[in-house]
């Protein structure tokens, strides 16, 4: 043991350096698709990267090496040395010289609204990737084989939307994603936007939460852990001067039963049938064909073969379940001295089948799903002061279903965001619209955001800013609440309304010598939400009745030391379900939240990560049951990550435990979730 902790512990020095960060305008906006491309002075190199839609960027580089950034339109900048973490990189418009820029915001990065998390705890936990999100909580059915599901400062989990890589995963099912279909090795970067109706349309109510596999190193990789969880894969990025490939494939192998307190029995018992075999692969093709054009193909597929433990009395230990997803997309990006115009179109294709071959109650259920979306993203640059972006999609979704039959739904979207800086009077205005029709049905949607920045705080020296959000959003009724079939106990209702929200938030920022510190308040209303209720025959559709009111006060604090990171959040909610006047289920009355990453050494780091959860209501007192209250709990994630050089690879060894204090709990009511459990990972970078 003693040997084996002075080899996690070793330091040797790297001759590779990632580089992060972001890209972005004078007026402090990011900038997409900007060529990131590694000069070496001692060898020709064929390694390059393109930042995405938010401008964000990850390369690995040589020590001794430069960065050069360039897009037509825009004047090229060089990187000669990393001082941060994270780089912010600005570039001046081709008509305006480079020494004349005069960021907005400039000392601050919140003008990007989104966050991005990743890191040791990223890589091989899935909890603990997820739990960093301060605002967003977990829905899990079970241990690691178990459904996921998110949402965003306690609202429901079909009001926040997932992407990867800018696929849409919510289902127009039921109105969710699994987050399950993901490894956990998938999850190394997740970012996330609140409040994001305008810009994602139905389902992205509260937010949407954004995971990005693209930005990757090439290695190897190797995990074992509790529960018989065991993983391999790889990831490798073929680059040529104007070609790039990127693949990403692994398999993940879990026993997964493992030991639960009955409450009704006061018992320690197995958690039985929760085993996973579950195989990823994606690939990235990226083409430059010139140096105005830029071609991207992705595809994706994930298949997972799992038991389903169900809650403690439904389904059978018989019960398993069989989901593939495979995704396609095809985008050409054309850039001209001003705008670009991004053409695409995607694919999803998921199969499930669900089979218990219990004899008093067999059940077997099929769903194909498939999803076809095209469009096209214009963006313009007016003057230095001013931009717009317009996106149209149209989008046909198609069902056939052992329990649905055929059934399409088409929709048609328009989206029309402007900007507009002040830099004399130091404000930004973001007005954004959006129309949406479904069949008949249609909705507009808006966003007027504002920031003030630079507001000086009394006559401390201390400079603020003041960032205010004011919206609608909505989600269209899913297939199951439209098309279920009309049976003895259940019927779908085809003349249901969209749900909606108004909302309304605000966040004073000041970013001074002692840290960043965060003060936000919103409040926001939800409309016509479906609720699937029985009539005097206790025969159950879905109707427009429920309504409901939530607000939130958030404080964080975040402070960059030379080296570690502190990031502190607090969350209290106040929710109310207006037909019953209670708290909505399973909104705490708090949460917070405790990140804590340190350089131990030149390459060893230590992370830690507590999330804290406040009692909810788990079930509503009714004529035949109690109300159940969830009691709070505490979660504690902390890992290991050592870096090794192997010639000229390096090795990073990376060990988790997740719940180390092993903590009892449920975040879905009849799904206790496993103990303490530990991961150690060995990954081989090429």
């Amino acid at each position: 043991m003693k040997a084996f902790i002075y080899f996690l512990f070793v330091t040797v020095a790297f001759s590779q350096s990632m580089v992060e960060g972001v890209v972005i305008d004078s007026n402090g906006l990011p900038i997409s698709y900007v060529t990131v491309r590694e000069i070496s002075e001692d060898k020709d190199v064929d390694n390059w990267h393109i930042t995405n839609n938010d401008g964000l960027f990850n390369i690995s580089i040589s020590n001794n090496s430069k960065i050069e950034f360039s897009r037509i339109g825009f004047n090229s900048s060089i990187l000669e040395s990393i001082k941060d973490d994270f780089t912010v990189v600005v570039l001046s418009v081709d008509s305006i010289q480079l020494d004349d820029v005069d960021v907005f915001a400039k000392d601050n990065l919140n003008y990007l609204t989104k966050t991005n998390k990743s890191g040791g705890l990223g890589s091989f936990s899935r909890n603990g990737s997820l739990n960093q999100v301060p605002s967003l909580i977990l829905r899990t059915y079970g241990g690691y084989a178990g459904n996921v599901s998110a949402s965003f400062d306690a609202g429901f989990a079909r009001h926040t939307k997932v992407m990867y890589n800018d696929f849409d995963l919510t289902s127009s099912q039921n109105g969710l994603t699994d987050l399950s279909m993901f490894p956990s090795f998938v999850l190394n970067s997740i970012n996330y936007k609140l409040n994001s109706g305008v810009r994602y349309g139905s389902g992205s109510i509260d937010g949407t939460l954004e995971l990005d596999s693209r930005r990757v190193s090439d290695k190897i990789f190797y995990s074992f852990g509790s529960y018989g969880l065991e993983q391999f894969g790889s990831t490798y990025v073929f680059e040529r001067e104007k070609s790039k490939r990127t693949i990403i494939f692994g398999k993940t192998d879990y026993e997964g039963n493992y030991k639960f307190h009955n409450t009704a029995s006061g018992e320690k018992e197995d958690r039985q049938n929760n085993y996973l075999d579950q195989s990823f692969v994606a690939m990235e093709r990226q083409f430059i064909i010139n140096d105005d054009l830029i071609v991207n193909i992705n595809s994706m597929t994930s298949s997972v073969v799992r038991g389903v433990p169900g809650s403690l009395s439904f389904p059978s230990l018989l019960a398993t379940k069989t989901n593939e997803h495979d995704l396609y997309s095809l985008s050409f990006i054309k850039f001209f001295k001003s705008s670009s115009l991004k053409l695409f179109s995607t694919r999803i294709t998921t199969e499930e089948e669900f089979d218990d071959p219990n004899e008093s109650y067999p059940i077997l259920s099929v769903h194909e799903l498939t999803s076809n979306k095209f469009g096209l993203d214009w963006k313009q640059r007016i003057n230095t002061a001013m931009d717009y972006q317009l996106i149209a999609e149209k989008k046909s979704d198609r069902m056939d279903s052992t329990d649905l039959s055929n059934q399409e739904i088409d929709n048609t979207s328009a989206l029309l965001h402007f900007n507009y800086i002040n830099k004399k009077k130091s404000f930004k205005l973001s007005p954004s619209i959006r129309f949406d029709k479904q069949s008949s049905t249609k909705k507009e949607t808006y966003n007027f955001g504002t920031r003030f920045v630079d507001i000086p705080l009394a006559n401390s020296g201390f400079l603020f800013d003041i960032a205010i959000n004011a919206g609608s959003a909505f989600q269209f009724p899913t297939m199951n609440d439209l098309f279920w079939p009309d049976g003895l106990y259940s019927s779908g209702n085809p003349d249901l309304e969209p749900e909606d929200s108004n909302y309304m938030d605000m966040k004073f920022i000041s970013n001074n010598p002692f840290g960043e510190f965060i003060i936000g308040a919103s409040t926001k209303d939800y409309n016509n939400l479906i609720s699937w209720q029985p009539d005097e025959n206790f025969k159950y559709s879905p109707i427009n009745i429920s309504s409901a009111s939530r607000s939130t006060i958030n404080l964080s604090y975040l402070r960059r030391f030379e080296d570690s990171i502190v990031r502190v959040s607090y969350n209290m909610y106040d929710s109310n379900d207006d037909e019953i006047d209670k708290s909505l289920l399973y909104v705490p009355d708090f949460m917070a939240n405790i990140f804590y990453s340190v350089d131990l050494n030149e390459n060893t780091s230590l992370i830690m990560n507590y999330r804290l959860t406040g009692e909810r209501i788990a079930q509503y007192e009714s004529s035949f049951a109690d109300q159940i209250t969830a009691e709070s709990h505490g979660i504690f994630n902390i890992a290991v990550d050592q870096d090794i050089s192997i010639k000229e690879n390096n090795l990073k060894l990376n060990f988790v435990i997740d719940n180390l204090f092993d903590e009892e709990y449920e975040s879905t009511i009849g799904y206790p979730e496993p103990g303490r459990s530990f991961q150690f990972a060995i990954e081989y970078y090429l």
